[in-house]
């Protein structure tokens, strides 16, 4: 029988929430910050205060074996799954969402939505294809029976999203079209350049401003204030090379942008021990491979994620490095740039549980 408890502050189930991926993942699979999960358990993250955090850990026979946190927004009808790891066992995984969805009930939820790691910004998705392969930073990665596990337990796809990857771009590569874009909106007076490292905590608040207001339509998007926003991002001005970060503006206002960053894979959430330090900069130095994170464009501006994309993908081709269109919305016309230089793909989805219809199956 499974035993399910909850996960409180300085309690031996929370050591146990912290310490269940390890069981799970080989280390170089494991994409996990324990100080993040801790921090909204806790109720001391940046985003606490927008919202209600409750999590759980399961146990057969006194062993560990599944957990999770539902986070609830007011005025939301919607409670939010994520953090969810598990053994291969479907009696325990439904047992466990079976609770969950009682719990989450008696909050007055009428669905469940996940994986989402209590926010929109601190990651969401479940991967459906490609889990066998190591996970690129900031890829949502699990085992590959979790999606049997959420379906078998009620939850239904509802959202797609892919990631496109582009092999090392050589100079026969038919790139005419991604030039052309990026004059053509020169020629009519954008500046398409990138920050240098002491003016980028202005520019990231530019880039807020307009992922803010680009965002609002996407599932699951709440907004969060700029102080929020600088708080949970300021880590990434480490280890961004801003070489790879275009801005363009038309007018001295910012009409899109275009991250990429060095794939450090799951290097960013270990320790930092002077190896792993070293290991970074290398890798920043000296990258195989880059990972567009962002990309937001002005919607009167159609063809300048084009434009953002054309020295992005020079400079990878200088560096003999590839390159990763990270987790598009299958239903953005983002995921056509660069089409012809497209290659393999991984697929994730976002599920949802009705806990009306669910509680008439009961």
């Amino acid at each position: 029988m499974l035993e399910i408890k909850p996960v409180k502050s300085n309690t031996t189930e929370l050591d146990d929430f912290l310490a269940l991926p390890k069981k799970i993942y080989q280390p170089d699979h494991l994409m996990q910050s324990e100080e993040e999960e801790a921090a909204l358990i806790e109720g001391s993250h940046p985003l606490s205060s927008d919202l209600d955090t409750y999590a759980f850990v399961g146990y057969k026979e006194s062993k560990l074996c599944i957990r999770g946190l539902l986070t609830f927004y007011p005025d939301d009808e919607a409670a939010y799954l994520g953090f969810f790891e598990s053994i291969n066992d479907q009696q325990i995984a439904s047992a466990f969402i079976e609770h969950l969805a009682g719990f989450a009930r008696s909050l007055g939820a009428s669905k469940i939505i996940g994986p989402v790691q209590a926010s929109f910004w601190l990651g969401y998705r479940m991967q459906l294809t490609g889990t066998e392969e190591l996970p690129f930073t900031g890829e949502p990665h699990n085992p590959d029976y979790y999606p049997q596990l959420w379906q078998a337990a009620g939850f239904e796809l509802k959202e797609c999203y892919l990631s496109n990857f582009y092999p090392k771009v050589s100079n026969q590569t038919h790139q005419d079209k991604l030039a052309h874009r990026f004059e053509s909106f020169e020629e009519v007076g954008f500046t398409i350049c990138s920050p240098k490292k002491q003016e980028w905590e202005e520019a990231s608040l530019q880039v807020f401003e307009l992922l803010n207001r680009l965002y609002q339509d996407f599932p699951i998007y709440r907004s969060i204030s700029s102080q929020q926003f600088s708080q949970i991002f300021q880590k990434y001005q480490y280890i961004l090379d801003f070489s790879m970060v275009k801005l363009a503006y038309k007018e001295g206002k910012l009409a899109g942008f275009l991250i990429a960053m060095p794939d450090y894979g799951s290097l960013v959430y270990n320790k930092l021990t002077p190896l792993n330090l070293a290991k970074l900069f290398w890798t920043k130095r000296f990258p195989k491979r880059y990972t567009i994170m962002y990309l937001g464009v002005d919607e009167e501006f159609l063809g300048l994620g084009s434009a953002l994309a054309y020295p992005i993908f020079k400079e990878a081709q200088k560096r003999q490095a590839s390159a990763i269109g990270a987790l598009i919305h299958q239903k953005t016309v983002t995921r056509h740039y660069a089409a012809e230089l497209q290659g393999d793909k991984h697929e994730y989805g976002l599920f949802e549980l009705d806990l009306i219809d669910y509680n008439r199956l009961e």
